[in-house]
């Protein structure tokens, strides 16, 4: 699989049950396997970016 920036997704170390579970929101939302799992990572860096860390809590 890979996303629309077209950098491949390392998948083979989720769940069998996470994987049903793409199926099933591609299939109910009209869309490959692959699409899905693109909404769902960039939903995810959209929340975390979102998400303000507070001052001096850098990873540095």
């Amino acid at each position: 699989m890979e996303t629309g920036r077209n950098n491949p997704l390392d998948i083979d170390h989720i769940s069998p049950k996470v994987k049903e579970l793409i199926k099933q929101y591609a299939a109910v939302n009209n869309c490959t396997q692959g699409e899905m799992l693109d909404r769902i990572v960039s939903e995810w860096n959209t929340q975390q970016s979102e998400s303000e860390r507070p001052p001096g809590d850098e990873d540095e």
